[in-house]
């Protein structure tokens, strides 16, 4: 029987999972637990509208740096890794600026497009939450790079506390759509300014010889990692998107309720697991030449943790909703049924994609992204067109995408071997 504590025990790499996950839990909780009460203080359009302003957020803010930041790990010398780190905060900052211009000029178009008019005000925020992703994706790397990985745990919590904290507070103050979003933009703040502080990065003498020689050197980011996690984010978050546009803002939020619920398993563990997994293959690339049976040992494990989180909650999803979120909130757990083969795989293949960074593979990352991404159109428009119910897209999209992440696996046991 394969026992993770007794695998890891005494190793850095178990230790810094925990470290990681003790703030990711806490930091996952808190909206799970606040949730029940949010569903009764919000309606399920105003959640809707919520998760289209976050959705185009995290599309934006995954790429607004280049994922330069992704390179730290990479880098042997501080003055470079002080360099890389200036390059990554000022693409970040110019294109966050340019995304301002852009929705001013062209905010009645996107509105138009996006079918949802309660957006008018809050466009203008986007930029924002934007800048503060790619500040704090910047400065998560530079942290983790100096093994730093109890401060990387204490600003998601920092985050998710004051996100609980001004969205339930605010109905106090003022009623609607208001203390969700300005939840949202108070919390995407926090965490990067807290990494800054505690960090403290300083900007120092700068070389632009040196910025220009890095960033050059490490163009592959930018042009294949950087459209690679575009495409990821798209496929997922292309749904809530165009939820509005084919359905109505009130749909998305009954669909938003049940994927944060769907992907928190992964949240707790899988993006721990993915930053620690990143330095230690790294790690073992080095010294080794491969991380073979360090990937492997992992690949059984997350499967087995997978088969029990999921297998176990599939015959209950729907009382367990109308129960906890209240009974307007059933159908999110008759639609979570149908992506649970999707989550499963999500979950375990998810925190071993980092093994494309670890062994410079961007642009066989790109491809597999960009396939991922056509699959998930192509379900999007496939349905449209067939007008298909949702939950029968669902269907369709969950086990598409489940027969991808099994070729996934297969590519990244190839790549761990660095044949």
């Amino acid at each position: 029987m394969i026992n993770f504590k007794t695998d890891f025990k005494d190793s850095f790499f178990y230790k810094n999972i925990l470290i990681l996950l003790k703030g990711t839990v806490l930091a996952q909780i808190i909206p799970l637990i606040i949730s029940p009460f949010l569903t009764r203080l919000y309606s399920p359009k105003e959640f809707g509208v919520l998760a289209l302003f976050s959705s185009i957020s995290v599309i934006l803010g995954s790429i607004v740096n280049g994922r330069y930041e992704q390179a730290l790990v990479l880098i042997k010398t501080e003055n470079e890794a002080r360099h890389l780190t200036i390059l990554s905060l000022l693409i970040s900052l110019f294109m966050s600026l340019f995304l301002f211009f852009f929705f001013l000029f062209f905010s009645t178009y996107l509105i138009d497009f996006f079918n949802e008019s309660d957006l008018a005000f809050w466009i203008y925020f986007i930029p924002i939450v934007v800048f503060s992703i790619g500040v704090y994706n910047t400065l998560n790397y530079y942290e983790l790079r100096k093994k730093n990985f109890q401060n990387i745990s204490n600003s998601e919590i920092y985050r998710s506390s004051s996100f609980a904290v001004v969205q339930l507070g605010f109905p106090l103050i003022k009623s609607g759509l208001f203390g969700l979003i300005i939840g949202k933009i108070i919390s995407s703040l926090i965490a990067p300014f807290y990494l800054w502080k505690i960090s403290k990065f300083e900007i120092g003498k700068v070389n632009m010889s040196l910025i220009l020689i890095l960033a050059k050197k490490f163009i592959d980011f930018p042009k294949y990692t950087n459209i690679s996690i575009l495409l990821n984010n798209l496929s997922v978050n292309v749904i809530n998107i165009m939820i509005p546009i084919l359905y109505s803002s009130s749909f998305l939020g009954l669909y938003s309720i049940m994927y944060k619920f769907l992907a928190a398993p992964f949240a707790f563990l899988g993006n721990s697991i993915n930053q620690v997994f990143l330095e230690e293959v790294v790690r073992q690339k080095n010294e080794l030449g491969q991380a073979y049976k360090l990937t492997k040992r992992i690949l059984i494990q997350l499967t087995l943790l997978s088969i029990l989180i999921f297998g176990g909650i599939f015959f209950i999803i729907e009382d367990l909703f109308a129960f906890v979120f209240g009974e307007d909130w059933r159908m999110s757990g008759f639609y979570a049924k149908y992506l649970m083969p999707f989550f499963m795989f999500k979950f375990i293949v998810s925190p071993l994609t980092s093994i494309h960074t670890a062994f410079e593979k961007q642009k066989l990352s790109f491809n597999l992204q960009l396939i991922m991404f056509v699959l998930s159109m192509a379900c999007l428009l496939y349905a449209h067109y067939k007008l298909l119910k949702f939950e029968q897209y669902l269907l369709l999209f969950s086990l598409l995408m489940s027969i991808f992440y099994i070729y996934r696996v297969i590519i990244i046991l190839k790549i761990a071997k660095n044949h």
